[in-house]
């Protein structure tokens, strides 16, 4: 069904690469954040942190209906949802923890990049 885009891709890879870049770009905005953006910057990093959210529900939600729900594989779904939910509440209440936060940002970049893999075609 997700498979008409062209022979080399399909459309989940395409949205998977795309969220691959926001993630990154927002990682890279958030760490400049830290030492004291602009309003303009702030507005950038909120963008690219909710695209890639977005895209990330979109693609679960295309990894669903191709393959019907599982248990692993919605666990694993959650688990990703769950680390990402977690970086917007520690920024949001900015608890103790706060200064770890770029370690979660990379940790998404690194979910990202599995979802770039586990859709690349064969």
């Amino acid at each position: 069904m997700w498979e008409i885009l062209s022979v080399f891709t399909n459309i989940s890879t395409v949205i998977a690469s795309l969220g691959l870049v926001l993630a990154t770009s927002s990682f890279i905005s958030g760490l400049q954040l830290v030492r004291g953006a602009s309003i303009v910057e702030r507005k950038i990093h909120r963008f690219n942190g909710f695209s890639s959210i977005i895209l990330f529900v979109v693609l679960a939600a295309m990894h669903f209906v191709n393959s019907g729900v599982r248990f692993w594989p919605f666990l694993a779904w959650l688990t990703a949802l769950s680390v990402i939910i977690i970086k917007l509440y520690i920024v949001r209440k900015r608890i103790k923890t706060f200064k770890y936060v770029s370690w979660i940002g990379g940790s998404l970049i690194l979910i990202w990049l599995f979802l770039v893999y586990i859709h690349i075609p064969v």
